[in-house]
Parts: structure tokens; C-alpha cells; sequence
């Protein structure tokens, strides 16, 4: 530091001192700190001093001061550079000139000439060029206004968060001009009027005002549009935007226009409060120009804990769903209305639950919506209207486990919209009582655990039943007794130590046959036969069928385990069951099991690294050593925004199909290029710096049973640093003779839509694993332009 350099901050520190009258020895206690705090406290910037310092300074005590040369004032917070400062001490005003540089929390301005007010931060800075550090954006105007230490006002604006690149010639690869911007860094918006916004110099968008976020945090603003072609709509435009309501209360309304049938606007509230939260959607169409009628969908979930204001009640849960649409066809044509609504069973269901202690009761009503197509029609499922239920149980009970569950459900269907119709609904009434108690034996060297359940059931029905009754009783006992060990051995895999289990098991059950066949089906089905549901009692699910038992399930399961931390590596199970005595109950349409051994299956699972995963499972018929089903799944995930997903599947006679998905940079596929070229260009705060700017993304599923496509995605991604475009092909299988097929364009500016997922959701919900290219964000610190 130059001897001018050290007179003027001299001076300035007598100018601060008080009159050697008034002089007091004071005792300075200085604390050391580990880390400068991002935030500054309220006492910091009340009580913190102010610093200046330059070349040459010309001061008046308690009146004014001018300093000129490297010129500078600091204060916690805020940092003025300049050619030459003059501060007013008694109005508190800076008025700074000749490259200007004005540094706070969360931004940079620069210009030629600076009038600030300190204290209140109210000012003006003219010509000035600003830097963001939250949002990573960058921006000039003709004039900057200081409302306060919060808010600014820019006029004939220019805002963009492409980096500035040395150079006269530089222009970002998008822009938005406005001829006012207002800038709020406590909300984190920022306000625009007199929009145009430029991509690639052309402009693309003209609006009077827009307000967009700041940060990723969420804020009112809006998303990224998609534009789309479409088989069955046309040309689909897209324009979300999003609404911050309140910390607990967001919504999205995404206005559609599609060339072929009109305008729709889309509605998602959502909303999270201390004793209920929920989500509603509306999909509406007023008017389809090719049904020639309105067209709406709605979905909503609601769950809410209801205080009764009864000390021996306490507090009632309740949980509502409703899900409807307008028309049999809706599933079909809208495709992207959520993942209920384009099924073709929509449930819609009240309950009410209670619990005390042990004991706990449900109600519930159950209404489905069936949409039927004439060329596949289905069976719609029984309403239930009403059930009701309760169950009390005890665990560790002197050693027992026991439990007794009732249930009473009024059941209801019409069968008079399926095409070409001949079934006859069976309405009536079913109630049941499952009373169960276990002994569970458990050492650290395996477990013995006996059990009997007793299944009380009775029907009364609308109609006779064949015999000429109404009404029908069952009565039936089940006993199980489950049996395994455990045994351990420390060993080395590829100079990993490891720990290696091996845990044989026996499930015997036991259920004497009676005949069930002239009862009605209301809920019940054949359980999927896995290396879970093998060492079960029943292999229905629900309470119309109960199997006739008298099998034995043997299997074994080898697990290895990282002794470093814990983590299964692999995972060996096979288990087959042994009937001794041939299957007699059986839903309608099924066949029988005979007696002997079922078929045999056999399980794998590896986990080798985080990398790696691969999942598989056989059923091997025993009789003639073919396999029956068969499911293979693996995945590779090196690092970030590198994932492959691919699965074969085969039900034999049935299906056998290959699923592929995947997101991965091309440039591993092409070659990195030169590197000279990876340096000149950087990104705002996401992904990170890298060649990695074309992305594949995709799923495949092919049917090898009907050698052809059945769904199938596939798209890029552009990560321009500041911007990223995607366009993506979509086909989705729609009935057996017919699909949908789509083309999907997206551009989105990084820094005008941060809020919220892509709407491309398709990638979300098709790839495993997929993540959006501004996924990881950090957020910057005051101190990265600190000088």
C-alpha cells in the first residue's frame, strides 16, 4: 500500500474518532471465527462500521468527505469501488463516479455514475451493467433505481443468464428486453413489463408483463412451454404457469391449445395444512370441435384428521378420492391428464378410520367408473356400498401373537353398459370374521412360529343362489407352522471381506377342503406366485376363496454382505412347494393344482457397487424342466445423467417382452472433441462444466411374442448452459389395434422457469432414474465477487 494509501485511511480513522476530550481507554476482546457466516445478522448491519480507503482523501470532520483514486467505502454487506467517492456524512449519501463498482449480498452492479443513500439504500446508477448471484444472470439498462435494500427498478432493460464471453461483438444466446424490470431479492422475483423475448437474435415472444423466480425456490412464474404433434390432436401448444399461494398452497394452470379440437386449460391445486392435505386436478375442454361436445376430467385426493372434541374419541381420520371423466373415450384421446385419468377404471372412495390403542374401525364407500370400449370390453369391478370393519390384536402377548379382524361389505354392480352383455351381477352381502393366534420362537439362530386362523364367513344375496337359497355360510380352520435358520460365515470376494448367511426354510399349511364353488366373486384373485407369496397361507387374495391346503414350501436363501458397511451384495433364493394332496377350490376360469411339486423358483440379486444392479427371478415348471416365467432386470449408473435401464420379460404363452431406457451424453458416444473447445464455455450453477451437452434419452419395449413395438420413447437434450432444448418422440399403445403417437419440442430459459419439473413428464415417468439437467443447484456465496 503507496504512503497516500496509508495517510488517507489514518485520516479517516481520526475522522471517525471522537474529540480527544471524550477519549476513553476501551478494552477490545477479539474472538476468532472458523468461517465468514453467509448471512448478516440484524446487529451486523445496524452496528457494523464503515470503512474507507484510497489513494487521496479530503475530508471535513462530521460534515463531508471526498476520496479519490482506488477509491472505496465497506460495510457489512455492501462494498462501493469508484475513481472518486464523495460521502455526505450528515445526509449519508455516496455519490461515486468513473467505473463504478457497487457489491452487496446476491448481486453486482457497475456503472459510470452512483448516487446512493446508505442507510436506507435509495438511489440511482445510471448505464448500468448487473450481475445476479442467485439466479446466475446477467443484464444492462439505461438507468437502475433504488427503492430499497430489497427491491431495484431497471428501465430499458436487457436480462439473460448467458455468461458474458470477452469481447465488443458478444451477444446471449437468449435475451429478454423489457422496458421495466423489477427486481425483488427478498420475494427472489422478478417483475417484467414491456416483454420481448429474443432466442438466437430472433424474437419469439411479445407480452405486456411477466413475473418469473429468481432461484429455484418456489415462486410464481412461468414454466416451460411445450409445443407437440400429435395423431389424434394436431399440433398441441402447452403454456404453464405456476402459482405460489402460499408456503402450504401452490397451483399450476396450463392452458392447451390443440389445432384439431380446441382449447383446454388445465388445473392442479395443492394444498398441505396442519390437520388435511390434498391435491385437485381439472382437465377442461369446452368445447371438442372433433366429439362435438364438452370434455372434462377430475381427480382429487383429500386426507384430513378430524378432531371429534370428545376425550374418549379423539381425532377421526378421513381420506376422500374422486376421480371422473366425461366420456368412455377420455382415456383414449387425452393422454397426458394424469395418471389416473387415462385409466379405464376410476375409483372413487370415503373413508372414515378410528384407532385406540389396539383397536381400530374403518368405513369406507367404494364407486368405480368404468369406460368401455366396444371393441374390448371389460367387467366393471363391485361397488362397495358400504364397508365396515374393525380389528383388534395384541403382540408379545405372554408370547402370543393374536388379532381378530371382522368386516361387513355390501357389494353392488350394473352390468348394463358392457357391449353385447350376458353376465348377471350377484348383489348382496358378505361379512366375515379372521380370528388368528401365533407362538413365535425367535433366537439369534433362527425361528419356529405355529399358527391358527379361524375364517368365519356369511353371504346374503339379492338373488337365490343355484340351490335356491339366499344366504350361505362357510366355515373354515387354517393351520401354518414357519421354520428357518441362520447360519453365518465371514469369507473374501475379490479381496472384499464379506459375510456370507445361509437360511434354510420350511412353511407347512394346512386348510381342509369344502365346496365354495356356488359363492359369488366380489374381491377376490390368484395372488402372484413369487418367492414372497410361496410361503403363504392362501393363494387368493380377499375373502371368497379359501384354497384347500396340504403343502409343504422348502426353500433357501444365501445372502452376502460388505462387512465395511453393511450393504448386501448378493442375494441366491430358491423355494418350491409340495402338494400332497391334488387342489380341489378354485376361482372360475382356473385350473387345478395337482398334487406333487409345483414349480420350482429360483430369485437373484446383486448389488455389487453403487453402479451395478441386477434383479432376477424363474419359475421353472418341475414336470418338464421349461420355464414358465421369467423376469431379468438390470441397471448401470457410472455417475450423474448416466443411466441404463433394461429388463426382459416372459410369461410363456402369454407375453415375452424387452424394455430398454436409458439417458446418456453423446459425447461419450462420439468422443469428447477438443478440449480447447470444453473450456471456452461455461454454464450458470447447475449440472457443473463438461463437454456433456447433447443428451439421448429413451425407452424401448418390443414385443418378441408380436414382433413389434408396443411403447416406445425417444429424445434428445440441449444443455446450452444458459438454455436447454429437448425433443422427444412418444408412441403409446392405446387399444391392440391402435396407438397414439406424438412429437414433443421444448425450449427452456434457464433463470425464467426454474420452478417444477419439466413437462415433459414422460421422461420421468418412463426412465428409471432420470434427471433433469438443473436437478443440482447450490447456492452461490456473497463472497465469490468479494474484493
Amino acid at each position: 500500500m503507496s504512503a497516500t494509501s496509508v495517510r488517507a485511511l489514518v485520516m479517516a480513522a481520526l475522522w471517525w474518532m471522537p474529540s480527544l476530550g471524550q477519549a476513553q481507554a476501551v478494552g477490545v476482546n477479539l474472538r476468532s471465527s472458523p468461517m465468514l457466516e453467509e448471512a448478516i445478522s440484524a446487529r451486523q448491519d445496524q452496528e457494523g462500521g464503515l470503512y474507507l480507503s484510497g489513494q487521496r482523501m479530503t475530508a471535513r470532520p462530521d460534515l463531508d468527505m471526498v476520496i479519490e483514486g482506488q477509491a472505496s467505502i465497506r460495510k457489512p454487506g455492501m462494498g462501493i469501488q469508484a475513481g472518486r467517492l464523495a460521502y455526505d456524512q450528515s445526509q449519508d449519501v455516496v455519490e461515486a463516479s468513473g467505473q463504478v463498482r457497487l457489491s452487496r449480498a446476491g448481486s453486482l452492479f457497475v456503472g459510470p455514475q452512483l448516487r446512493l443513500q446508505v442507510d436506507s439504500f435509495q438511489g440511482f446508477l445510471n448505464q448500468p451493467a448487473f450481475e445476479l448471484y442467485k439466479s446466475g444472470a446477467y443484464g444492462q439498462a439505461e438507468r437502475m433505481d433504488f427503492v430499497d435494500d430489497a427491491r431495484v427498478v431497471v428501465h430499458q432493460a436487457a436480462y439473460t443468464t448467458c455468461r458474458r464471453t470477452p469481447g465488443p461483438e458478444w451477444l446471449p444466446e437468449w435475451v429478454l428486453k423489457a422496458t421495466r424490470l423489477t427486481l425483488d431479492e427478498e420475494e427472489s422475483t422478478v417483475q417484467a413489463q414491456g416483454v420481448q423475448l429474443r432466442f438466437q437474435d430472433v424474437p419469439i415472444l411479445a407480452i405486456p408483463s411477466v413475473t418469473f423466480p429468481m432461484t429455484n425456490e418456489r415462486k410464481s412464474g412461468l414454466l416451460p412451454p411445450v409445443v407437440g404433434i400429435t395423431t389424434t390432436n394436431g399440433v398441441e401448444i402447452a403454456q404453464p404457469y405456476y402459482f405460489d399461494l402460499a408456503p402450504n398452497r401452490d397451483a399450476t394452470v396450463t392452458t392447451q391449445l390443440m389445432s384439431k379440437r380446441g382449447v383446454a386449460v388445465d388445473t392442479e391445486f395443492r394444498y398441505l395444512e396442519q390437520d388435511y392435505r390434498g391435491q385437485a386436478r381439472l382437465n377442461l375442454m369446452p368445447s371438442d370441435t372433433l366429439s362435438d361436445q364438452a370434455r372434462w376430467g377430475w381427480s382429487s385426493q383429500h386426507q384430513a384428521s378430524i378432531d371429534t372434541g370428545l376425550a374418549d374419541v379423539g381425532r377421526v381420520g378421513l381420506g376422500l378420492t374422486l376421480n371422473r371423466v366425461s366420456d368412455d373415450a377420455y382415456w383414449r384421446d387425452f393422454t397426458r391428464s394424469g395418471q389416473v385419468l387415462t385409466q379405464r377404471l376410476l375409483p372413487s372412495t370415503g373413508v372414515l378410520n378410528w384407532g385406540r390403542g389396539d383397536f381400530s374401525m374403518s368405513a369406507q364407500i367404494q364407486r368405480w367408473q368404468t369406460l368401455q370400449n366396444i371393441d374390448a370390453p371389460i367387467t366393471p369391478p363391485y361397488d362397495r356400498a358400504p364397508q365396515i370393519g374393525m380389528r383388534y390384536g395384541q403382540w408379545n402377548a405372554d408370547g402370543l401373537d393374536w388379532s381378530v379382524q371382522a368386516d361387513t361389505t355390501r357389494f353392488e354392480a350394473n352390468y348394463d353398459r358392457i357391449p353385447n352383455n350376458t353376465l348377471v351381477p350377484r348383489n348382496g352381502e358378505r361379512s366375515f370374521v379372521l380370528a388368528q393366534v401365533s407362538r413365535p420362537w425367535l433366537r439369534p439362530w433362527g425361528f419356529v412360529t405355529p399358527k391358527l386362523q379361524m375364517h368365519a364367513t356369511r353371504y346374503q344375496l339379492d338373488q337365490a343362489l343355484d340351490n335356491g337359497a339366499r344366504t350361505a355360510n362357510r366355515l373354515l380352520p387354517t393351520f401354518s407352522l414357519d421354520t428357518g435358520l441362520v447360519y453365518e460365515r465371514d469369507t473374501q470376494w475379490f479381496g472384499r471381506n464379506v459375510t456370507q448367511t445361509l437360511e434354510p426354510r420350511a412353511f407347512y399349511a394346512r386348510t381342509p377342503y369344502k365346496d365354495q364353488s356356488f359363492l359369488p366373486v366380489y374381491d377376490s384373485g390368484v395372488t402372484d406366485f413369487n418367492l414372497s407369496t410361496i410361503y403363504s397361507e392362501n393363494a387368493y387374495v380377499g375373502q371368497d376363496r379359501l384354497i384347500d391346503n396340504n403343502a409343504l414350501t422348502l426353500g433357501v436363501t444365501s445372502r452376502f454382505f460388505d462387512v465395511a458397511n453393511g450393504a448386501e451384495m448378493l442375494r441366491v433364493g430358491v423355494a418350491q412347494r409340495i402338494r400332497f394332496a391334488d387342489q380341489q377350490v378354485v376361482l372360475p376360469d382356473q385350473s387345478a393344482a395337482e398334487s406333487g411339486l409345483s414349480d420350482m423358483l429360483l430369485g437373484v440379486g446383486v448389488r455389487w457397487d453403487d453402479r451395478w444392479a441386477l434383479d432376477g427371478t424363474l419359475q421353472l415348471n418341475s414336470q418338464t424342466d421349461r420355464i414358465r416365467r421369467s423376469t431379468l432386470q438390470a441397471r448401470y449408473s457410472p455417475s450423474p445423467y448416466r443411466v441404463v435401464n433394461a429388463a426382459y420379460r416372459l410369461n410363456q404363452g402369454v407375453s415375452e417382452q424387452v424394455d430398454l431406457g436409458w439417458q446418456w451424453p453423446v459425447s461419450d458416444l462420439l468422443g469428447r472433441g477438443d478440449e480447447a473447445a470444453e473450456s471456452a464455455w461455461t454454464r450458470t450453477p447447475g449440472q457443473g462444466l463438461g463437454p456433456d451437452r447433447w443428451y439421448s434419452v429413451g425407452r424401448l419395449n418390443f414385443s418378441l411374442t408380436e414382433g413389434r413395438l408396443v411403447d416406445s420413447l425417444l429424445g434428445l437434450e440441449y444443455d446450452g448452459g444458459c438454455w436447454i432444448g429437448r425433443i422427444a418422440f412418444e408412441r403409446i399403445q392405446s387399444t391392440v389395434s391402435t396407438a397414439t403417437s406424438r412429437l414433443l419440442f421444448q425450449l427452456e430459459f434457464i433463470g425464467l422457469a426454474r420452478v417444477g419439473a419439466s413437462p415433459l413428464s414422460a421422461l420421468r415417468n418412463n426412465i428409471p432414474r432420470y434427471m433433469n439437467l438443473r436437478d443440482n443447484f447450490s447456492e452461490p456465496s456473497r463472497f465469490q465477487h468479494y474484493e
